[in-house]
This record gives structure tokens, sequence and C-alpha cells, in this order.
């Protein structure tokens, strides 16, 4: 049961109450005293009254002062002057006209009750200190309910301006998220991005210079042509940083672009062979992005760590998962050395580890029985919501 129907439950119980308390009154209240149906119909208005004071609080004050007036001017109705029980029904609706009403209309309710039924006992024959009895008497309800009316504003009050709080405080954690981000991506650009621009230019102006259809000028082009893909790939992650550019300069990496990046490879000499099945279309996208660069770090690793060896990548999309598996022979004893320190360690496994493990897969590397390599991965397709498929990867990083 909501809040709104407790109050209203209570109003009839109340109601209910006082009702019952003015029939014994009229019927046992002293000498005199009989029920009667003027008795009983007075008594039910006074019940109702309190029950109207839930929705009506002016109409209900209003009742139960016409109903204490009828009561006093018909002396055959049984009823003392004015009942115990429509004074305490006065009160109670007093005090709630002050809680629910604006301060004007509260004013009347009590200017009402204070003057109307006072003013028919003195025309009865009462003494006028009756006006003083009800005005004192009614009083502490009216000032009780403006009281509890006030703190019920304040409350609101607070609670909108907690709330208006709430919301600038998020604002300003936004803005603030918004400028990291602005800041992250300004030096990711100026430290990296531009970094690389200088050296594709500078590859560029050798190439120009060796002998068209060279080695060395297919070598340097190729690079170049690299240089200008790592640029496109790191401004389109700079604009997905900054949260507000379109990062559309590269395509996003996925199981469609392995064909491309196979043969990007095989343009450098290595012996390599895809093997593809299943439906790759099927694929989220995060998972289809993190099968990527397992192929991608298994390639960069055949390349620097076994030269000249045949490689081959599987990808088989299976019901539920992907498994991606990239085979390397023995290193060619006579191949040209890699360029670097090859028992230099990278963090390419590492971030692979991670970037499986958070899609809930398993990643496996290490030497197989003729003397070569394997890299595997098992993807899950069910992706935990908390993965986001549109956040920007890094590209491989040799181990």
């Amino acid at each position: 049961m909501d809040s709104t129907a407790r109050r209203t439950a209570a109003y009839l119980v109340v109601a209910t109450v006082v009702a019952i308390a003015a029939l014994l009154e009229a019927g046992y209240g002293g000498p005199g005293a009989a029920l009667s149906p003027v008795t009983v119909l007075a008594a039910l208005l006074t019940g109702v009254s309190v029950a109207l004071g839930r929705w009506f609080p002016l109409v209900g004050v209003v009742l139960l002062n016409a109903t204490m007036v009828a009561s006093q001017l018909i002396s055959s109705s049984g009823l003392p002057m004015v009942g115990g029980a429509q004074l305490i029904a006065c009160v109670l609706l007093v005090g709630n006209a002050a809680y629910l009403l604006p301060r004007v209309p509260a004013l009347v309710a009590y200017g009402v009750s204070a003057v109307v039924p006072p003013l028919c006992l003195v025309i009865e024959g009462e003494s006028v200190w009756e006006f003083v009895f009800f005005a004192l008497i009614l009083a502490p309800a009216w000032a009780v309910g403006v009281l509890l009316r006030r703190e019920q504003l304040r409350s609101a009050e607070l609670a909108a301006l907690a709330a208006e709080l709430h919301a600038e405080r998020e604002k300003q954690a936004e803005v603030a998220v918004a400028e990291e981000r602005t800041r992250i991506s300004r030096e990711l650009h100026d430290a990296v991005a531009h970094t690389v621009s200088v050296m594709t230019l500078q590859v560029g102006v050798v190439r120009r210079r060796q002998e068209p259809g060279s080695v060395e000028e297919e070598t340097l082009l190729r690079a170049e042509g690299l240089g200008r893909q790592a640029v496109d790939e790191l401004r389109r992650i700079v604009g997905i940083v900054r949260l507000g550019e379109s990062a559309t300069l590269a395509p996003v990496p996925s199981l469609d672009l392995l064909p491309d990046l196979v043969e990007e490879v095989r343009r450098t000499g290595a012996v390599i062979e895809l093997e593809t099945s299943g439906d790759a279309s099927t694929v989220p996208r995060a998972v289809a992005i993190s099968a990527y660069r397992v192929a991608q770090e298994g390639l960069t690793n055949a390349l620097r760590h076994a030269p000249g060896a045949p490689v081959v990548v599987r990808v088989d999309v299976r019901p539920g998962e992907v498994r991606v598996t990239v085979d390397n022979a023995a290193p060619d004893q006579h191949a040209e050395a890699p360029v670097g320190d090859p028992a230099h360690g990278g963090h390419g496994l590492a971030g692979l580890r991670e970037r499986v493990s958070v899609l809930g897969g398993d990643l496996v590397a290490g030497p197989t029985p003729d003397g070569g390599h394997r890299l595997a991965a098992t993807l899950p397709t069910a992706v935990p919501a908390s993965v986001s498929t549109t956040a920007p990867t890094a590209g491989a990083v040799p181990r």
C-alpha cells in the first residue's frame, strides 16, 4: 500500500471513529439523550465531514459547522447544544485545513469554526465567553497544521535542492571527464600522431630517391603506406576519445578485413595461408575486433621471431564461440634476422590476454612439437553487457 492509500485509509478510520463517538454521545450522552433519525443523521454527517477533509478540507469544515448549527437549533434532536464528538471533529478539520491549504483558506476555516458555532450558542443564551473558548481551543490545532505544512514545504524544497545539486555534480563530473578526454586526445595526437606523420614523410622522401621498381623502393612504399594507415587509425581513436568527433578515417578492425591484413603481410615476402569457416557476419563487433587483433598479433610475432617460416591463420566461427589460431613453423635459419632484439619481450601477449579475458575467452601461446609456435584464442560470442562494442582498440604490439 502506497502513502496515498495509507493516508486515505487513516482519514476513513478517523471518520468512522468520530461518527461512532457522535452516535454514542447522542444516544447515551446524558439526560434526554436518545437515538433518533435526526441524531443518527447528525452523527453520520459529522463522520462524513471528517472523511471529506481528505480531499476537500474547506468543504469538510463548512459541512461540519452546518451540522453543528443544525444540531443546536433543532431542540428535538436529543443532542447537547454542541456535542463533544463534533467539537473534536472541528479541531481535527481546522488543523487539517491549515495543513493542506494555503494561509488564507486556512484562516477562513479557522475563522468560520471560531465564530459560527459560538454565535449560535450565544443566540441560544450562552455566555459570550464561548467565542473565547472556541478561539482558544481551535488555535493550537490551526498552529500545528501551519507548522506541519511549513515543514513539508521546506522538506520538498530541500529535496528539490538536493536533486539540483546532484544533477549539478553529475554535470560537473561529465565536464571534467570531457576535459580529461580532450587533454588525453591532444597528448595522444601531439606525442604519437605527429611523430608518426613526420616519420612517414621522411620515409617518403627516402623512397623517392630510390630507383623505381627496386626492392628498396617497394619496401619503403609499403612502410609509407603503413605509416599513413597508423596515422589514420590514431586520428580515429582521437576522435572517439573526444566523444564529439566522427571517427571514420580508418575502418574499424573486424574479421571482414582479415584477408586484407594477410595480403598486406604477404607483400613482405611471407608465406601465409588463411583458412576460414563459419559465418563471420554473425559475430558481435567486440568479438570480431578482438579476433582480428589476435590474428594481427600472431602474424606480427611470426614475422619478428620466425622470418621465412610459413604461417597458417585459421578462423573458425562456431555456434557460441569463435576460435582464432595462428601457427608458424620453425624459423628459417637462412632467413634475414629480424630487426631488434628478439629476446626483448613486449606487451602484446599481455594486452591480448587482458582483451580476451574481458570477453570471457581463453588465450594460449607457446611452442609446438615441430619447433614452431602457436597462438590460439577462443572467444565466446555472448559479449558481456559491460563490454563496449565501439571502444577504440590499439594496434598489435610485438611480443
